[in-house]
């Protein structure tokens, strides 16, 4: 939910690009793990998409070299993120879940809808990483995200569709696959990844979740260490650590 300021909503990380309504809005997902599955893939999901929105709402009001070269970093740690995803998805998480359901190429069409994106997410990804802050261009940022964005959201709420098609089949067998590619994507930076995942989630979605659950006192430590080494960065983010949205810093007025 956008915070508010006074009696007039600033633009913020739910667009322009719209967020995916999640399974768990009208469906009970306890009924079977492949709902459970795309609920947990629908919240992030929206992570990634409020992470792009926030990446494209702010680009254009940052000037000063500082705040450039953090930025840069939101910018590669992002589309790092989101590249890691579905290449997980390609070379382990679907075809083990095809596996479990006997039905090869199931997948098949949403890993095809990768390609639609995937040029335009690596050029995102050399842009944050190579580009001085002396040579940032806003409309360069901007104009990727504005190539890349429709099929990207397109393929992500596809996405919890084909996941959720799943359901007549062997749901422990397929959660064991899912829970396998989650510790594989546990893995990645401590310093990157789960202070920029936890500020791009909303804990007053759709009425309030408790996404992603995690151990008790976890985001304190998160907040505390993993956060302070690129924490320039995560000025860029919509929500705090614990999930609260806030204004963008750098967002339009």
């Amino acid at each position: 939910m956008a915070p508010t300021t006074g009696t007039t909503s600033r633009p913020w990380a739910d667009g322009p690009w719209p967020l995916i309504e999640t399974p768990s809005k009208t469906q009970d997902i306890s009924r079977h793990e492949a709902l459970y599955i795309a609920n947990e893939m629908a919240f992030a999901h929206n992570a990634m998409l409020r992470g792009l929105n926030s990446l494209y709402l702010q680009a254009e009001q940052i000037t000063e070299s500082q705040d450039i070269a953090d930025y840069l970093v939101f910018l590669r740690s992002w589309a790092g993120w989101v590249s890691h995803h579905h290449t997980l998805e390609e070379e382990q998480m679907f075809p083990q879940f095809e596996g479990v359901m006997k039905k090869p190429n199931f997948l098949e069409g949403n890993v095809n809808e990768h390609h639609t994106f995937q040029p335009i997410l690596k050029q995102l990804l050399a842009y944050g990483t190579e580009t001085k802050p002396a040579d940032y261009k806003a409309s360069t940022v901007r104009s990727l995200i504005e190539q890349m964005a429709p099929s990207f959201r397109e393929h992500l709420a596809n996405e919890i569709t084909s996941l959720m098609s799943m359901e007549p089949y062997d749901g422990p067998a397929l959660l064991k696959v899912y829970k396998e590619c989650e510790a594989e994507a546990g893995k990645q930076d401590k310093n990157v990844i789960p202070p920029m995942v936890l500020g791009l989630r909303d804990i007053t979605f759709e009425g309030g979740n408790q996404w992603p659950a995690m151990p008790p006192f976890s985001t304190h430590f998160v907040h505390y260490l993993f956060a302070r080494k690129h924490a320039g960065a995560w000025r860029f983010l919509p929500s705090d650590t614990w999930g609260n949205p806030r204004p963008l810093a750098f967002g339009k007025p």
